[in-house]
């Protein structure tokens, strides 16, 4: 998942945040080269800071202190207010030179704030700075909504003529600006703009104290020994008993997945379930109604019917209707495999508890896990010993830099917001282009999930692009992952490329992932594929104890076995994306929070409603992704259809991974992603390949 700096017109009414809810299971793939074909593995490249060739800027100004973060974002607005008075005071023919460009830097100017607050008030360990960040956050903000509607600086940008048509770029920005700022409404009266900024100002704070309740709703919970059961031996050396017999386990990623999947008691995974899914639940509840007000009278104002419909607007999809279908389109296509994957793992608790009569949410992992070893051989606890986390790390970075002729160069002493953080130098031909930072293992007060943050946006001969890639996986010398969360890296390293490889523009508003939203899980969800190979997987995944290389058999019947419960998958990330769709398509006047949930939770889910919590007040996705959650599947859809052409040539070709670079990756906003993909494919995509998939036996 992403957190990306979205379109201005659509951070007007929500906060950007992208983060990881339960990882699901996924698909898999097919091996289609021989190990001997690759090279091993390598340690961390670590070399003294390069020198970049120009005066671009390679790192960002990261704050380091309260006053740092106040200092720099007062700068910056100042900045954008005296760029904003210097292009409406053009008293001439509006051209690119006097208008377009130091608008671009206006845009400029905000995109090194707004990221930054996103990543800091999420990272830092200083409470002052993650404060500070929160309330440049809000300030930044409500400038943006001022500049939104704000007519003459409108006026200015419409009246711009004597763009050459050739400079496809320049047209597209100039039209998608004027774009932004009709939906923002800057054609409405001056009463009506006016409620625009303060229903935007109150969105903003109420997506931020919905995150943050999120955040700081962490629940600690007591298990003896025997309530633990199951686990494995490193993450039970890792969680210490007190001096009453009595290990503490939190509802952190790390803590909460080894435990629901592992533990043989059903009553502790139940406990921790259910703990997991009341985090801010006695906050969050309002907090959802107010932000759900907010947006629908924001996009009532703006002359939408809904909010779901007002996100729509500039997305693939374009309207309410073709979201609804789709998310029935696939629902019904899996419902037959969801029924089939839930009489087998009905069937599996029967053996071990006899009477059972229904499959509970915390049961998936843990049964799944149960039929994958009896039903294909596939024991998680052998396939975890594979993958140690820092060689999964190194593999990752490796296997990058060979599909893509790069290097990753460590930089031993550069600034970050944390000791632990490892920051790289990303260079291509022995130039660096781009910067990044992996933040990989919990402490307190961070962001819980995995996610990319961008920080700053390429544009050429100016910034060099630089994210932060932010995940919680364990730590420390022998520390394994489970598969899924390989699968995860993976991901957020496909997020992570698209908006480094996205860095080379003229305008700021085309760098990075700012292609349309139902489109930005593309590149991440693909690169789940080479989580899945054999070829890729043998050049990382050694057993410590034996130094020998995950085998192929194994490789093969862990594919196998991750088909299973794809139906169950499926099904529950529909049920996130019509609770997302649906609370955002209603009127809240006519919403009931929890009678809605109810009735998606029968209509879409594998598994019944939860008594006694309420899973929207801590689905962090309803802040940042508002309806737009079905984007996954939609994006999944386009996967499929390019993922054949990975399969016919390899998914170590070099050639067409130059190709998906340049057609894909590189473009960034510049190019619509429809048009993106039939560049790639050379036709437009298909439903085809999704559908094949998701029906086979």
């Amino acid at each position: 998942m992403m957190k990306r700096y979205l379109p201005i017109w659509l951070v007007l009414a929500i906060l950007g945040v992208y983060g990881c809810t339960e990882p699901e299971k996924k698909q898999p793939t097919v091996p289609t080269e021989a190990p001997d074909k690759v090279k091993p593995p390598v340690t961390d490249p670590v070399e003294k800071d390069p020198v970049p060739a120009s005066t671009v800027i390679v790192e960002p100004n990261l704050w380091a202190s309260a006053a740092a973060a106040d200092e720099d974002c007062r700068k910056g607005l100042e900045q954008v207010k005296a760029l904003r008075e210097a292009i409406v005071k053009v008293d001439k023919e509006r051209t690119v030179e006097n208008t377009l460009a130091p608008y671009g830097q206006l845009r400029l100017a905000l995109d090194r704030i707004i990221p930054m607050t996103d990543l800091m008030k999420e990272v830092h360990p200083d409470a002052g700075v993650r404060s500070a960040a929160e309330k440049c956050e809000v300030e930044s903000k409500k400038l943006l909504s001022d500049l939104k509607l704000d007519r003459d600086l409108f006026s200015a940008i419409n009246a711009v003529s004597g763009i050459d048509a050739e400079d496809r770029v320049t047209v597209r920005f100039r039209e998608h600006v004027l774009r932004e700022y009709r939906l923002a409404g800057v054609d409405k009266d001056d009463a009506a703009r006016q409620k625009l900024k303060e229903l935007q100002e109150e969105a903003v704070k109420l997506g931020q104290e919905f995150a943050k309740n999120i955040r700081e709703g962490r629940l600690v919970l007591e298990f003896t020994a025997k309530e633990l059961d199951g686990l494995p031996e490193d993450f039970l050396k890792s969680h210490a008993a007190d001096a009453s017999g009595k290990i503490k386990i939190s509802t952190d990623n790390p803590d909460f997945f080894p435990v629901v999947n592992y533990a043989r008691s059903e009553a502790t995974r139940m406990k921790i379930y259910q703990a997991y899914l009341s985090r801010a639940k006695d906050r969050n509840d309002e907090v959802l109604k107010k932000l759900l007000t907010v947006r629908h009278n924001y996009a009532a104002l703006l002359g939408f019917s809904d909010y779901a419909s007002y996100v729509a607007a500039d997305k693939m999809a374009r309207d309410r209707k073709t979201i609804a279908e789709f998310i029935d389109r696939v629902a019904n296509l899996a419902r037959p495999r969801m029924q089939q994957d839930l009489k087998e793992i009905l069937a599996a608790k029967k053996r071990e508890l006899k009477g059972a009569k229904t499959v509970e949410v915390w049961d998936r992992f843990y049964y799944v896990k149960d039929i994958q070893k009896e039903k294909f051989g596939v024991d998680a606890k052998v396939v975890r010993e594979y993958f140690e986390v820092n060689k999964v790390k190194q593999g990752l970075l490796k296997l990058t830099e060979d599909l893509f002729n790069v290097q990753f160069k460590r930089i031993i002493g550069a600034k970050s917001w944390y000791e632990g953080v490892e920051v790289y130098d990303v260079v291509e031909n022995g130039q660096v282009f781009a910067r990044m930072y992996l933040d990989l293992h919990p402490r307190e007060n961070k962001y819980g999930h995995a996610a990319v943050f961008p920080i700053y946006g390429g544009l050429k001969g100016v910034q060099m692009p630089s994210a932060a890639l932010v995940t919680n996986f364990p730590s420390g010398e022998n520390a394994f992952m489970e598969y899924n969360d390989v699968v995860t890296f993976f991901h957020e390293f496909g997020h992570l490329i698209h908006h480094l490889f996205a860095g080379n523009h003229r305008w700021v508003t085309q760098a990075g992932i700012n292609c349309e939203w139902d489109f930005a899980e593309v590149p991440s969800q693909l690169y789940e594929e080479w989580a899945r190979s054999y070829p890729v997987l043998a050049r990382f995944a050694v057993n410590p104890k034996t130094g020998a290389a995950i085998p192929e058999d194994l490789v093969k019947k862990l594919n196998a076995s991750s088909e299973f419960g794809l139906g169950v998958h499926v099904m529950r990330q529909m049920f996130y994306a019509a609770m997302s769709f649906q609370f955002h398509a209603t009127v809240p006047d006519q919403l009931n929070l929890q009678k809605m949930l109810a009735e998606l939770q029968k209509k879409y889910s594998p598994y019944p409603l939860v008594k006694g919590s309420l899973e929207y007040a801590s689905f962090g996705h309803l802040d940042g992704y508002s309806s737009m959650y079905y984007t996954y599947m939609w994006s999944l859809v386009i996967v499929k259809d390019l993922f054949n052409q990975f399969q016919e040539k390899g998914l170590l070709d070099t050639d067409a991974a130059l190709n998906y670079r340049n057609t894909i990756l590189a473009p960034g906003g510049s190019v619509d992603g429809a048009d993106m993909v039939k560049n790639f494919l050379g036709r437009p995509y298909a439903f085809d390949s999704f559908q094949k998939w998701l029906t086979a036996k």
